[in-house]
């Protein structure tokens, strides 16, 4: 399997503006066929999961001096099946002549 980056961003923004960014990318994947994501030159459309996503969550601090700063990775994975792909079904089994 080759892996492709499609876009990568990092923005200052205000806590509203995240949490609304958030929101759009949670309904979209719960309510659309698609997701589209940009960073204001590229945007990226990519279909959104039918069956299982795969979550994870990671959490960090680091201890400053004067000040601790906080990191929260969400990261989510699933797949689809492109249109022509073959259907593999899981219950058949190989017979030896």
């Amino acid at each position: 399997m080759t892996e492709e980056q499609l876009l990568e961003t990092e923005l200052e923004q205000t806590p509203a503006e995240a949490a609304d960014r958030l929101r759009e990318i949670a309904d979209a994947i719960e309510t659309t066929e698609e997701l589209t994501v940009s960073d204001g030159t590229i945007t990226v459309t990519v279909p959104t999961p039918t069956d299982s996503v795969e979550y994870e969550l990671e959490l960090e601090r680091e201890i400053g001096d004067d000040a601790d700063e906080f990191e929260l990775e969400i990261e989510l994975e699933w797949s689809t099946r492109r249109e022509g792909a073959p259907v593999e079904s899981e219950d058949e089994e190989e017979t030896e002549e």
